[in-house]
């Protein structure tokens, strides 16, 4: 089982997430790019989006996108097990969140996917 925000554990991510009918129609015709950024571990990882077509990319720590999500290790784990969800995290300010608000909103139930489906990838923390 993948040490969660490991490099394998968001492989497993992006896998899921390509086999994922669901997360494949609603980005059919989507183009973004969102940092996920663990702030106290250096891990950063950039989800790509085009086209219905998801990868992930190891990135410098703190690196941006589009959209960037920074928290630390226990913030994520918290969204990852469900005890929270992402956008409450964010009102909560247990995650950063940089970018537009107004599109970010337009974009809210695929970012809540993404959210699903971290938290259905078997992991260890």
């Amino acid at each position: 089982m993948a040490k969660f925000m490991s490099e394998e554990y968001v492989m497993q991510v992006q896998a899921a997430l390509s086999q994922d009918q669901k997360w494949s129609e609603a980005t059919k015709s989507l183009k973004t790019s969102i940092a996920f950024n663990v702030t106290d571990s250096g891990e950063s990882y950039v989800m790509t989006v085009e086209n219905g077509a998801t990868t992930f990319q190891k990135v410098p720590p703190v690196a941006s996108g589009e959209f960037s999500f920074d928290g630390s290790y226990d913030s994520w784990s918290k969204v990852a097990k469900g005890e929270v969800d992402i956008q409450s995290a964010v009102l909560k300010g247990q995650l950063k969140f940089k970018g537009s608000l107004t599109k970010v909103l337009m974009y809210k139930d695929r970012f809540i996917r993404v959210a699903e489906i971290m938290r259905d990838v078997p992991k260890e923390f």
